[in-house]
């Protein structure tokens, strides 16, 4: 489980975001490599999380199967957004060493969170 500060509004105390971020993977991607891959989704979660401080609990879910990934989330109980986010493995084996592969990954994320709480 990862947390992420997330300044209150209207505060100058932070609040801590809640993140359970569970993770599968095929046996095609070796555990190293899945591990790594889990930390550029949960370091961008948690980037999205400080950045937009409009949550105070995220439940998500990765999973990649043949290369196909997918990523479903509750923020604060709330899951308006019944589809889920289809991600590129490549992009986010890219997202590892690259700075915009990265950019570009939170921004789906920021994307998707607006949707999901029904903001977007």
């Amino acid at each position: 489980m990862a947390s992420a500060r997330v300044p209150a509004p209207g505060k100058s105390e932070s609040v801590m975001a809640e993140i359970n971020l569970i993770t599968a993977f095929s046996n095609d991607i070796p555990g190293s490599e899945a591990e790594e891959l889990k930390k550029v989704l949960s370091e961008s979660i948690d980037q999205v999380a400080q950045e937009e401080g409009n949550f105070k609990r995220a439940k998500i879910v990765f999973s990649e199967h043949n290369e196909q990934c997918i990523l479903t989330a509750e923020l604060d109980g709330i899951r308006k957004e019944p589809n889920p986010l289809q991600l590129d493995l490549e992009q986010l084996e890219d997202a590892r060493t690259s700075a915009s592969a990265r950019a570009q990954i939170k921004e789906a994320l920021r994307a998707y969170f607006r949707k999901v709480r029904g903001a977007a």
